[in-house]
C-alpha cells in the first residue's frame, strides 16, 4: 500500500557510539525509541521529556472530543451517537460502540439517502487526533474519486463513540452497497494520528472481521490520505464488481 518512508532524522543520544553508521541506519528504519543514551541509570532529560510528551498526546487523542465546528467546516453536517453514555462507558463496554441509538437511526434516515452505492461515515474511535489530522484531505478526495468513477456517494455523517462493528448497524439502517467507516486507531508513543478505513459490501448484523476489509496506518508519515483515498476507491469498485468483501474479495 505504498513505499516504506524514511523517518525524520533524530539525534543519537549514545555517547561515543562504537558504530555510529549502524545506529543512524536503525534510526532511519524505525520510529521506535532507540539510541537515546543514558545518564547513569536514567534516560537523558530530553529523551524522558519526549516520552512524557508523546504519552500525554496519546491520552489526549483518546479523551478529546471533536468539535461541531470542525465537522461542519469539513462537510459533515450530522452528528449521531452509539448507545455508549460517555467515553468511560465506551472504553469499558466495547460492544456498545457497535449499536446506534434510536434517535441516531432516525436522524441518519432523515439526513441521508437510503441505498447509495457508497456510504462513508466517521467516528473518532480511539483517536480524535487521527480524524482531525486526516479528514480534511481524505474526505474530499474520496468524494471526488467516487463521483469520478460514476458511483453514488451518500451524505457523510459522524458517530460519537463508534467501534468497527458499527458498519453492520449503519448498513442495516441505510442499506448501502458499500459502507466505509473512517475511524481513529489506538494511539501510541510513535503516532497519535493514525486512521483506518474499514469497508464492507452489504454488511449484515452477523458479519465478523472476516467479511470486512481494512486500510490502516493512514497518516502523513504512513499511508498519506491522498494515496489512501485512491486505494479505498479501487477496493470499493472491486467489491461492487465481485459483490463480496472480506477474505473472499480478490485483490
Amino acid at each position: 500500500m505504498g513505499e516504506l518512508k524514511a523517518f525524520e532524522h533524530r539525534a543519537i543520544g549514545v555517547k561515543n557510539p562504537y558504530n555510529r553508521e549502524a545506529l543512524e541506519a536503525m534510526l532511519e528504519a524505525t520510529p521506535a525509541r532507540i539510541a537515546t543514551g543514558r545518564v547513569g541509570s536514567r534516560p537523558p532529560v530530553d529523551a524522558w521529556l519526549s516520552f512524557r510528551l508523546d504519552e500525554a498526546s496519546a491520552k489526549d487523542a483518546i479523551w478529546t472530543r471533536i468539535s461541531d465546528e470542525f465537522l461542519t467546516e469539513h462537510g459533515v453536517g450530522l452528528r449521531a451517537s452509539t448507545i455508549c453514555t460517555d467515553k468511560h462507558d465506551y472504553l469499558g463496554h466495547p460492544e456498545k460502540g457497535g449499536v446506534l441509538t434510536k434517535e441516531a437511526e432516525e436522524a441518519i434516515l432523515a439526513h441521508c439517502t437510503k441505498g447509495a452505492q457508497i456510504q462513508v461515515f466517521i467516528s473518532e474511535g480511539l483517536s480524535s487526533s487521527a480524524v482531525m489530522e486526516n479528514l480534511p484531505d481524505l474526505l474530499p478526495a474520496l468524494k471526488h474519486g467516487f463521483e469520478t468513477a460514476g458511483l453514488t456517494f451518500g451524505t457523510p455523517f459522524y458517530v460519537d463513540n463508534g467501534r468497527v462493528r458499527l458498519l453492520n448497524d449503519v448498513s442495516r439502517v441505510l442499506q448501502p452497497d458499500v459502507a466505509i467507516m473512517l475511524i481513529g486507531e489506538r494511539p501510541g508513543l510513535v503516532t497519535q494520528t493514525s486512521l483506518s478505513a474499514y469497508m464492507a459490501y452489504k454488511a449484515k448484523m452477523t458479519d465478523t472481521d472476516g467479511e470486512r476489509n481494512c486500510i490502516s496506518n493512514i497518516y502523513r508519515q504512513g499511508l498519506n490520505p491522498m494515496e489512501a483515498a485512491a486505494a479505498i476507491v479501487e477496493i470499493s469498485k472491486r467489491m461492487l464488481d465481485q459483490k463480496v468483501s472480506g477474505v473472499a474479495l480478490k485483490l
